[in-house]
């Protein structure tokens, strides 16, 4: 029998007891293991860091960079990415709650197990990136990039999804319930997603707008006769 494989991400795996650290161990380190991080680490260089369950709390990563990061098991809580670069990284068990991730790049990031709930995520970059049971709920995605992002197992729950572009977006096993879906660009490209009932005009509204289709009340009057 096929053990049928749970849409659900798999949460961080950590321990009860997390060691502390200080800012200046931080920055002199590349693997950061085990550790509860609360620090300011705002426009940080921090290319290539390997980071294995560690939770960061209300912990300030604004402007920093972490192109090509390693994180696994890992826990964000009220914490602040406007503006972080993580483009090409791989996160994998990593969830972000109450954070605040305006403008964050994850270009061609490889996402495994992500959840990202009641965050700010306005303007998010998440092109060409891959995911597999990534789920983001009431969470704020207004005009977020997703354009050739690969989704599998994608749950978007009550989130603000108007403006996000989508356009060469795939998508396996998708469901978008509950999300506003205001004009959304690359409506055509979501193909096979599941959303509920409430969204269907909204949705239909994008999919008109996108293929230049105008809805008029009545016809074009007749010519007057001369």
């Amino acid at each position: 029998m096929i053990k049928k494989i749970s849409p659900r991400p798999i949460a961080p795996r950590l321990d009860d007891e997390l060691h502390g650290s200080s800012l200046d161990d931080l920055l002199g380190e590349q693997q950061w293991t085990r550790l509860d991080i609360g620090s300011d680490l705002s426009g940080a260089a921090l290319r290539g860091l390997d980071v294995a369950e560690c939770r960061f709390t209300g912990s300030r990563l604004t402007g920093a960079t972490l192109t090509g990061a390693r994180l696994v098991d890992v826990a964000f809580v009220d914490c602040e990415l406007s503006g972080a670069e993580l483009s090409d990284a791989v996160l994998t068990r990593v969830s972000f709650h109450n954070c605040r991730l305006s403008g964050a790049v994850l270009t061609s990031t490889k996402c495994r197990d992500l959840r990202v709930t009641e965050c700010k995520a306005d303007q998010m970059t998440m092109r060409m990136a891959t995911t597999e049971r990534t789920l983001f709920e009431r969470t704020n995605l207004h005009a977020a990039d997703f354009t050739g992002t690969r989704f599998q197992f994608t749950r978007m729950f009550d989130c603000d999804l108007s403006a996000a572009e989508f356009s060469s977006a795939t998508f396996h096993d998708a469901r978008f319930h509950g999300s506003d879906m205001t004009e959304v660009r690359g409506i055509q490209h979501l193909r096979g997603i599941a959303i509920d009932h409430d969204q269907m005009h909204g949705f239909a509204q994008s999919l008109l707008a996108a293929h230049d289709v105008t809805v008029e009340a009545e016809r074009e009057p007749d010519d007057p006769t001369p």
